[in-house]
């Protein structure tokens, strides 16, 4: 940490900010505030994409009503609890049927940001810079599983031209293979959508792919770069220089 930086705070605001800026730019898309708990949906029928973020002490009645409202959405969502917090709020959570994730998502966070590595043997990044990049980034989600509706919901036109959003690509002997997105609030840039082709993993392109979004945050300004780790990558950021300071415990409803 350098002086009072408070990166638990930084890494939350740009963990809630990516989603306001997804629902920004989502033409169904909603957001709300239940005293410090923060809800919003972008109406894609995919979990991650709809929920409730608890970053600190929550009431029982505010943690109830933001999930009452998102479940009365009808659409797939997730709830994120700081660890800490989780044993008042899970509790309301478990009381309304959801089920708890055995993965507790780290927020990690970079600071001071290093000099940037050279990518690996083959791999070059490319930004997103125009239409014809755009709708190739769009059908590289599509591959990994997203579909077409979803992929254009999700990453629109509006979202591609933002002045905070970078979206990046990463090929592998000039094949697209690879993406991920830098999304800023104020001075933190977030890494997001990391993802890699099966046929290409364990070639470097992931590790350049988010190189590629850290550095889209260098060339903002920003002064921490935060990312939240699946467990398959988890080791990989860490090797970065990446590291953990804040985890949340994430629910899911039953059905």
């Amino acid at each position: 940490m350098q002086g009072d930086f408070d990166l638990i705070g930084v890494a939350d605001r740009n963990f809630i900010g990516s989603y306001r800026k997804l629902v920004e730019h989502s033409p169904s898309g909603d957001f709300r505030e239940f005293g410090s708990v923060t809800a919003f949906a972008t109406r894609t029928p995919i979990g991650i994409f709809n929920g409730c973020i608890v970053p600190a002490p929550a009431g029982g009645d505010d943690v109830g009503a933001a999930l009452d409202w998102i479940a009365g959405l009808d659409v797939p969502h997730r709830l994120w609890v700081h660890e800490e917090l989780d044993d008042q709020v899970g509790a309301v959570a478990l009381g309304r049927g959801m089920t708890q994730i055995a993965w507790l998502d780290p927020q990690m966070v970079l600071q001071p940001i290093p000099d940037l590595p050279p990518s690996g043997p083959g791999v070059t990044i490319r930004e997103v810079s125009d239409r014809a990049s755009t709708d190739e980034f769009r059908r590289l989600l599509v591959e990994g599983g997203l579909s077409t509706d979803d992929a254009a919901r999700l990453f629109s036109d509006s979202f591609t031209a933002d002045p905070d959003v970078r979206l990046v690509m990463a090929y592998l002997d000039d094949r697209p293979v690879g993406t991920s997105i830098a999304i800023r609030t104020g001075e933190v840039s977030g890494v997001y959508a990391v993802g890699t082709q099966p046929a290409a993993r364990r070639r470097g392109v992931g590790t350049a792919a988010t190189w590629a979004a850290v550095a889209a945050g260098r060339a903002w300004g920003c002064t921490a770069i935060v990312l939240q780790a699946s467990e398959m990558g988890f080791p990989i950021y860490e090797a970065m220089g990446f590291r953990t300071v804040v985890r949340y415990r994430v629910y899911r409803p039953s059905a």
